[in-house]
């Protein structure tokens, strides 16, 4: 989930050489003929410059180009290295490996037509176009259950013994390296006079802040938790807008934080995300948990693994509690600016929908404590 304000992102130059590749190995031919280009998505992140659909009446991609820039929010700078948290070359270095196609169960990742190196030291990924798959964006609740499901089924093969990848371009230690970057308002949870603005006191009551603090005190011990849970490949960043559907399949877009993690690090994130992204309603947070919980759960049992359900239960919490305790930080910092939106709705709108997250994410961090013996 991002929490940006937007921004225009420069006109995709098609390279037509590409365009004539690709085409030809979708249709046969390379006639490209008559074809138009769409802006699809206007990119936050440092790493990508933009992503548009290419089409004509035969025909429709999906074009991805990559570049190690540093524009973008501050929280979403790619880094040159392999083992950065967002190594910008991720994501065509996943689809030039045979991971992504190798995942069972119900589970994939878009095809990709071609990986394209260009002279300026850019990367254009031709994707498959999903514009006839259903997005997570308009499911209902009971829907993401299959996917969940897929997702466990997928992930639960590692957990059983498939080896995962040592490629060195994969992440490691994500969930440490992104906390780093969402600790900046913490402070705030101290601080009377952001509490005290008049839309904080109508949405965030003060009493919040102790168990807001110790979630956030708690952050390693959740971390740590999931560090020692079964491990697996893990998206990093499974939201809605990343998440599709055709007949029996579920299609995971975007790869560029793929690495090991724990067995339901991914099926936590979606949870809150969801919300926090304005597609399910705050209301029905606790049943999109046990939808997902049960799905996944489901999922690897489909694999094989004989583990505790507590795990799990474990796994998904940990990653809510450790994840999300820059949200009311977030709110706190957009209330003592006045400002007038929060993840690009206005600012009454958005506080509408996350604050009944809150308890969800302190309830949270209360079972992943339980779970784990912690004192609370």
């Amino acid at each position: 989930m991002t929490c940006v304000p937007s921004r225009r992102v420069r006109v995709v130059a098609v390279d037509m050489s590409e365009l004539r590749e690709v085409v030809e190995r979708m249709t046969g031919s390379s006639a490209v003929g008559t074809w138009a280009c769409d802006e699809l998505h206007d990119p936050v992140a440092s790493a990508t410059v933009g992503i548009w659909r290419i089409h004509a009446d035969q025909w429709s991609v999906v074009v991805k180009l990559l570049s190690l820039g540093n524009e973008g929010h501050p929280n979403w700078r790619a880094g040159e290295e392999p083992g950065h948290w967002y190594y910008w070359r991720r994501e065509a270095l996943a689809y030039e490996s045979p991971l992504l196609s190798s995942f069972a169960g119900g589970l994939r990742a878009p095809g990709c037509h071609l990986v394209a190196e260009r002279s300026d030291g850019s990367v254009a990924l031709w994707i498959e176009d999903l514009k006839t798959a259903c997005a997570a964006t308009d499911w209902p609740v009971a829907r993401f259950g299959q996917s969940a499901r897929h997702l466990g089924r997928a992930q639960g093969e590692f957990a059983v013994g498939r080896s995962l990848p040592e490629e060195p371009w994969l992440s490691r230690r994500w969930l440490r390296a992104y906390l780093a970057q969402r600790d900046t308002d913490m402070p705030l949870l101290r601080d009377a006079a952001a509490w005290s603005t008049p839309l904080a006191r109508r949405w965030l009551p003060e009493g919040w802040a102790l168990p807001l603090l110790d979630m956030r005190g708690d952050q390693e011990s959740f971390v740590t938790a999931l560090e020692r849970t079964p491990q697996t490949v893990c998206h990093f960043d499974l939201h809605p807008a990343n998440l599709f559907a055709r007949g029996d399949e579920t299609i995971l877009v975007d790869w560029s934080f793929v690495g090991i993690g724990a067995i339901g690090e991914d099926a936590g994130n979606l949870v809150p995300d969801s919300v926090l992204d304005f597609h399910v309603r705050p209301e029905h947070i606790d049943d999109l948990y046990e939808v997902v919980y049960q799905g996944y759960l489901a999922g690897l049992r489909d694999s094989g693994w004989a583990g505790s359900a507590e795990v799990l239960d474990l796994a998904m919490r940990a990653t809510i509690a450790a994840k999300y305790a820059w949200i009311a930080p977030a709110m706190l910092r957009a209330a003592l600016d006045r400002d007038s939106a929060l993840n690009r709705r206005p600012i009454e709108e958005a506080f509408t929908w996350w604050a009944p997250v809150i308890p969800f994410l302190v309830r949270c961090a209360g079972e992943a404590r339980r779970l784990i013996g912690t004192p609370a």
